[in-house]
């Protein structure tokens, strides 16, 4: 079977290992070594999904209406409000709607689809430009994430109908099926996936591991597994002095590769049919440098679509890139019942496999009852932490880590200050998606927004590349042509970065 311990390792801590290969020696292999766990109970930071919301309801096509969950709830303490009419519905969530989620401002992503295909398209370039402009100088390129709502602190609404909340998040959605140059973004099916970890600058709640101290780690029997982190009694844990039980499912990864994409129409065979309630990050780069979100040399219409089918996950590029991705799998459908064992062996298609399945579940378990499956390492943190932004415009922010062995990825929250919505409300603080935003001053001379940020990735360094006091938009006024205008950008305040990694 995989090699896998249960039990105290040669440092007396009791803990639960999976090894990577069978040679390695799960009681004795350094921790240090992380390239060398599938899975490892002593890892203080653990990565985990709280929740994926599916957005994709519009109540009404005519007038206005507001409806609000759970039933009976109204605008001052609803969960969930949604507000429809004439083809478009925004949906607003107080923190509330989110029970298993743990930060006021959490780590998240929203992953939107193009209303006319349903493919994910917020990965795509493209080019800002209306009435405002003459002769379409100026504007700006973007990408679909600077499309995606943030995350709010102290909100109020426009309406008295949305209300006001001290945390939470809002999403609009349409009907239309319109993808021109002008409304490429707009999406009637959107996915919000919220993680337990911070956002912002809040810190980390996971309790640190401790020494050994002949407290009792483990508890794996019929009725309940717990594995506690080291130094913490498995009968009275808090959910953050745990690694790993029906509470803290780790992030699980069923598919992770860098591959090249030709232009047009590709696969990616996964090798298992996959299920709904999946999230992929993907970064798209060119040449040998691995950006995320995207690279600062922008074009118009440049990216690719991804959606999933079967067990493949297919793209579309504009041109040939390289797409180096990790899909997680969220455990957001329903446990089942019956009397499966909590620690299970076989295998399946040639594979020995490890479970640790929630207690009581049915034989076969679902999703959401595996806990560990040795098939599909957990997400391991290499590198986390909060620095303010200076003004300048660039100015590079380097992160050093050691990632030998590992596949590792970036991810990282910008943080805000006041701001607003015209149909939704306004809020004093927020968090967003990275985007990349570059204004288009002419054909050879083109600058990135203070909005903007980008970072590139190796296997020893993340640099965080910020433009924070640039302006928001500079262009020829239509209505005075020769007068050159400039509009303010919601600058990047700071950066809420993680160096995600799972065994290459």
């Amino acid at each position: 079977m995989t090699r896998t311990m249960i039990g105290r390792d040669s440092t007396g801590a009791g803990c639960v290992k999976i090894m990577k290969n069978d040679a390695d020696n799960p009681r004795t292999t350094p921790d240090s070594q992380r390239s060398k766990f599938l899975y490892n109970s002593k890892y203080a930071l653990n990565a985990s999904i709280a929740h994926i919301e599916v957005i994709n309801q519009i109540a009404s096509s005519g007038s206005v209406v507001y409806l609000y969950y759970p039933s009976g709830s109204n605008s001052g303490n609803y969960q969930k409000c949604q507000g429809s009419g004439g083809g478009e519905s925004t949906w607003l969530f107080r923190n509330t709607a989110f029970p298993k989620m743990k930060y006021n401002m959490p780590l998240f992503d929203v992953k939107a689809t193009r209303t006319n295909t349903g493919r994910f398209n917020q990965m795509r370039i493209q080019r800002r430009y209306s009435g405002k402009y003459y002769h379409d100088q100026g504007g700006y390129l973007f990408m679909g994430n600077w499309y995606q709502a943030p995350w709010v602190k102290d909100f109020d609404g426009v309406v008295s109908q949305y209300g006001s909340f001290p945390y939470g998040t809002f999403a609009e959605i349409t009907t239309s099926t319109l993808d021109d140059a002008y409304n490429r973004f707009q999406s009637r099916d959107k996915r919000l996936i919220v993680w337990n970890l911070p956002g912002n600058e809040d810190p980390s709640q996971e309790a640190p591991a401790l020494a050994p101290n002949g407290t009792k780690n483990i508890i794996i029997r019929s009725d309940k597994m717990i594995i506690a982190k080291p130094g913490y009694n498995a009968e009275t844990a808090t959910e953050w002095q745990i690694a790993y039980d029906s509470r803290r499912v780790p992030v699980k990864v069923i598919a992770a590769a860098d591959i090249a994409i030709p232009a047009g129409e590709s696969f990616y065979e996964t090798g298992i049919t996959l299920p709904s309630n999946i999230a992929l990050d993907v970064h798209f780069y060119t040449g040998s440098t691995i950006y995320y979100p995207w690279t600062p040399e922008m074009e118009n219409g440049a990216g690719a679509e991804y959606w999933f089918n079967g067990s493949r996950i297919y793209f579309n590029a504009a041109s040939a890139l390289r797409a180096r991705f990790m899909l997680y799998l969220d455990a957001g459908d329903s446990p089942t019942n019956g009397s499966n064992k909590v620690f299970r062996q076989f295998t399946e298609g040639g594979v020995d496999v490890v479970q640790f399945l929630r207690p009581g579940s049915a034989n076969p378990p679902s999703w959401a009852d595996i806990v560990i499956d040795s098939r599909w390492p957990c997400v391991q943190i290499l590198a986390e932490g909060y620095f303010p932004v200076s003004a300048g415009s660039p100015v590079e922010t380097v992160v050093n880590f050691d990632a030998t062995g590992m596949f590792p990825m970036v991810k990282y929250m910008t943080k805000h200050g006041p701001g607003s919505e015209s149909l939704v409300g306004s809020w004093q603080e927020s968090i967003k998606l990275p985007s990349v935003r570059q204004l288009m001053y002419s054909a050879t001379s083109n600058f990135e927004c203070g909005d903007s940020s980008h970072c590139r990735l190796t296997q020893t360094s993340a640099t965080f590349v910020t433009n924070r006091g640039r302006p928001g938009d500079y262009y020829n006024d239509a209505d005075d042509p020769g007068t050159w205008r400039t509009e303010g950008a919601d600058n990047v305040l700071g950066i809420r970065y993680y160096i995600l990694g799972i065994p290459a």
